[in-house]
């Protein structure tokens, strides 16, 4: 029997890469999406359930079947979140995990791998001056708070958890060497989103990374 994964933020700068890496790999991929039509790929391995990570009852419908979590989830556009206009805290993601959370104790899924940042938690201290003036001067503070509490619910969830913390993110399309840090901050600073959901695929099932929260980047 195939392994079957969850896939939240499928249509996102990171997501794109994820969904045909898994199905290379031969897992069988649910994709909850709240626009269906974005997603290109047709495979008899990959299920699209139009849906919500907010709304418990999309995530029941979704995660059904599986027995891993991959959340690549974002709280804010690029837009919003390099803007120094204040928004209202939508808590994307504390709202996504506590029902993901309660939907994997349901149904006794134990597997799950989510996408932080460094900066986020204790990395805070490893975290390069102007990314520190970016958190304080625009709605970066916003998506920091939300990681933050995601984070919380995670650890504190009994499940097993990777939280992966890359640096800064870019849309390269050809990929270095992945390189792991948990002490000193990740150089050079730069990671691309397609390296990025190599090592989320590449780990679904590997323990390398249970309960650890490496700092990613890309040599």
């Amino acid at each position: 029997m195939s392994r079957k994964i969850l896939i939240l933020g499928a249509t996102g700068r990171t997501g794109k890469y994820a969904i045909p890496l898994a199905l290379e790999k031969g897992y069988q991929v649910v994709a909850l999406v709240r626009n269906p039509s974005k997603i290109a790929i047709q495979h008899d391995g990959l299920t699209i359930v139009e849906g919500l990570p907010a709304n418990i009852d999309d995530i029941r419908k979704a995660m059904k079947g599986c027995d891993a979590v991959l959340s690549l989830l974002s709280p804010l556009t690029r837009g919003e979140a390099i803007s120094f206009r204040k928004i209202n805290a939508p808590r994307v993601l504390e709202k996504s995990m506590a029902n993901v959370v309660q939907v994997m104790n349901e149904y006794g899924v134990k597997r799950i791998l989510i996408l932080s940042s460094v900066g986020v938690g204790n990395s805070w201290k490893y975290t390069p001056w102007y990314v520190k003036l970016l958190v304080r001067l625009t709605n970066f503070k916003v998506i920091f708070a939300d990681h933050n509490a995601q984070e919380d619910l995670i650890q504190a969830s009994g499940t097993t958890w990777t939280i992966a913390r890359p640096a800064g993110l870019n849309e390269n399309d050809t990929i270095g060497t992945l390189a792991v840090s948990y002490d000193h901050t990740p150089k050079p600073f730069q990671m691309s989103r397609k390296l990025l959901a190599k090592f989320f695929i590449d780990n679904l099932y590997s323990e390398d990374f249970i309960h650890k929260m490496p700092m990613l980047s890309e040599k």
